[in-house]
C-alpha cells in the first residue's frame, strides 16, 4: 500500500517520504480502516526526538514511522475480539502517538480510538478534529473545568487548537478573550465568536484582557511566562506548549494560589463523538487551510514553512 512516513535523512535529519509499504496485519483486537483523509501536524518529525513517539517503555521509537495520527475512513475489517463496529462503518479517530499513523491507504486501529462519523460531516472535516478539537475539549473541560458565565483567555485563538477552543468555550456560554497575531488572526477569532481579540504584535494582553477565570495556552514561550504573572489566585492555567519537562511547576502554582496543568491529548471516543455532533449541528465550523493528495505528503510538509496557514492541512487518500 502507499504510505507517507518519517525516515532518517542524510546528516541525521528527519524527512518525509512517500512510497510502498506492507499493509497492516490483521489482529483480533484491531480494526482495519480504509483511510479517506488524514490531518497533518507539521511538528510530527520533532515528536520522534522529543519523546512523544516513544514506546510505552520509554525507549526511542524505531524509524520509519507513518505520520498522520488523526484520520477519517471506513472500516474494512473487524478483529474477532472487537465489538461495536461493522465493515463499511464511517469512522473518525486518533491513533496513539507511539504507533504508526494513518497517512496510508489503510490503518490499524483499536476500538477505543474511533467514533462513528455521520454522513453530515465529510471525511476532510472529520480528519481535523481528533487532535485539534479533542485537545481543546480536554483542556477546557477535563483540566480547566470551564463553566458557563466564566471568562477564558485563549492564547493562539487563530491556531489549529485555538480555533476549536474559541468555539467550544462560546458554545457552553463562556466569555472568550483570544490572542492572535495580525489582522487576519484577529478577524478569524472574532468570526469564531471571541468577545475580545487582542493582537499580541501591537500590545500586551495584560493591558486589555481584564479578569479571567481560565487561561488556556497553546503558544508557550513568553506568553506562557507572562500568563503565570498575570494569573490571579483561583485561576486555572492549562498549557499544551513545550514538552513534559516544561510542565507547570506545582510549587509555583501553589505559591500563586492557582491551579496549573500540562497535558497531551488522548483518544476518547465519547468526547470525539460529541465533538462530531457539534460539527454536524453547526456549532463548530471546521477550518481547512489546504488539501493535498497522499502522494504529495512531502510537498505538504515542505510548503508548511513558506506560507501562513488558516486552519488544518489535510491529506486525502
Amino acid at each position: 500500500m502507499k504510505a507517507a512516513w518519517i525516515a532518517d535523512a542524510a546528516g541525521g535529519d528527519l524527512s518525509i517520504r512517500v512510497g510502498d509499504t506492507d499493509p497492516p496485519a490483521h489482529a483480533d483486537e484491531r480494526l482495519l480502516v480504509n483511510v479517506d483523509a488524514v490531518g497533518l501536524t507539521f511538528g510530527e518529525p520533532h515528536w520522534v526526538t522529543n519523546g512523544t513517539m516513544a514506546l510505552p517503555d520509554g525507549s526511542k521509537r524505531p524509524l520509519p514511522v507513518i505520520v498522520g495520527h488523526e484520520f477519517a475512513g471506513r472500516v474494512a475489517h473487524v478483529g474477532s475480539a472487537t465489538s461495536g463496529f461493522s465493515v463499511g462503518d464511517r469512522v473518525v479517530g486518533l491513533i496513539d502517538f507511539w504507533r504508526n499513523g494513518a497517512a496510508a491507504e489503510q490503518a490499524s486501529v483499536l476500538p477505543g480510538e474511533i467514533a462513528r462519523l455521520p454522513d453530515a460531516v465529510s471525511a476532510v472535516e472529520a480528519s481535523t478534529l481528533p487532535i485539534g478539537a479533542l485537545t481543546a475539549w480536554q483542556g477546557l473541560f477535563d483540566f480547566a473545568r470551564l463553566k458557563a458565565g466564566e471568562t477564558v483567555l485563549i492564547h493562539g485563538g487563530a491556531g489549529a487548537v485555538g480555533t476549536f477552543a474559541v468555539q467550544i468555550a462560546k458554545g457552553i456560554g463562556a466569555r472568550v478573550v483570544a490572542t492572535a497575531r495580525g489582522d487576519e488572526g484577529l478577524a478569524l477569532c472574532r468570526e469564531l465568536g471571541a468577545d475580545v481579540a487582542i493582537d499580541t504584535t501591537q500590545g500586551r494582553f495584560e493591558d486589555s484582557a481584564g479578569a479571567v477565570d481560565v487561561i488556556f495556552d497553546t503558544v508557550g514561550r513568553d506568553l506562557l511566562e507572562r500568563s503565570w504573572q498575570f494569573a490571579k489566585p483561583g485561576t486555572r492555567l492549562v498549557t499544551i506548549s513545550g514538552e513534559a519537562e516544561d510542565a507547570p511547576s506545582p510549587e509555583r502554582a501553589q505559591q500563586l494560589g492557582i491551579e496549573a496543568f500540562w497535558f497531551i491529548v488522548k483518544p476518547d471516543p465519547a468526547q470525539l463523538a460529541e465533538i462530531v455532533r457539534w460539527v454536524a449541528d453547526g456549532r463548530i465550523a471546521v477550518q481547512v487551510d489546504r488539501t493535498y493528495r497522499l502522494g504529495e505528503a512531502r510537498k505538504a510538509f515542505l510548503d508548511a514553512d513558506s506560507r501562513a496557514k488558516r486552519g488544518k492541512t489535510v491529506l486525502t487518500v
